[in-house]
């Protein structure tokens, strides 16, 4: 008898779970990431095994765009994603040092959103000007 007052909650869960999988799942499918990248300057690293990625990045209207930093394989492309490295409100420039160690320079007055002092092997050494 009680698992006959409990079968229509348990079904009513069950169907609320699959809808909110389903729901999510069309939502990234059909709108995905709002998110885009816009490549500003690719910079080899000395040895050409590295790159690093300046590019925009723009979410919209709500949230505005950012200048970042990502420090990848030479073999890989740049994905839809945040910097690795640094991320600021304003453009700078890199320079190689080394093979394992970059230079970003950057305007002091910019707003700095995520500063890494190394991504993998590589070191990064910021300058603000």
């Amino acid at each position: 008898m009680k698992n006959k007052k409990l079968q229509p909650y348990l079904v009513t869960a069950i169907v609320l779970i699959g809808l909110y999988f389903a729901g999510s799942y069309l939502l990234d499918k059909f709108f995905g990431d709002l998110c885009g990248n816009d490549i500003i300057q690719k910079v080899p690293s000395p040895n050409g095994n590295k790159i690093a990625f300046i590019f925009q990045r723009d979410c919209g209207a709500s949230t505005g765009s950012s200048y970042q930093l990502s420090l990848l394989d030479s073999d890989e492309e740049l994905p839809n994603e945040s910097g690795n490295a640094f991320v600021s409100d304003h453009q700078f420039q890199v320079t190689w040092l080394t093979i394992d160690k970059l230079r970003v320079n950057y305007k002091k007055s910019s707003e700095i959103f995520e500063m890494d002092k190394r991504v993998g092997r590589t070191s990064i050494e910021y300058i603000g000007n």
